[in-house]
């Protein structure tokens, strides 16, 4: 599972040209995923993240200490192609996200 997961993540983050050094990830259910973006929102970092349960999400790192707050979720599946993830990436930095939902 390590592997595949490791896999997926570094063929998303060539889709979205960052390396596999900007990821980190674990086997422990559920599986999980985080990339760092360089960008920022509502000047926050922004991070991509991933879970075998929910699939991805787009969140801001607020100060340290505290959680991750998720902005956006891409509906569907929850290992969609590496390009799918990279549109949803994109369409939520050009503030148009048509298949995201937007977390509350």
């Amino acid at each position: 599972m390590i592997d595949e997961l490791r896999d997926y993540l570094a063929a998303v983050s060539a889709e979205l040209g960052i390396g596999l050094e900007s990821c980190c990830w674990g086997s422990e259910a559920p599986a999980w995923g985080y990339v760092a973006l360089d960008w920022r929102l509502s000047g926050r970092d922004v991070a991509l993240l991933w879970d075998a349960a929910t699939g991805w999400s787009i969140a801001t790192e607020p100060d340290m200490g505290r959680d991750l707050d998720v902005v956006a979720r891409l509906d569907g599946e929850t290992t969609p192609p590496p390009a799918a993830v990279a549109e949803f990436v994109a369409a939520l930095r050009s503030g148009s996200s048509p298949e995201a939902t937007t977390a509350a």
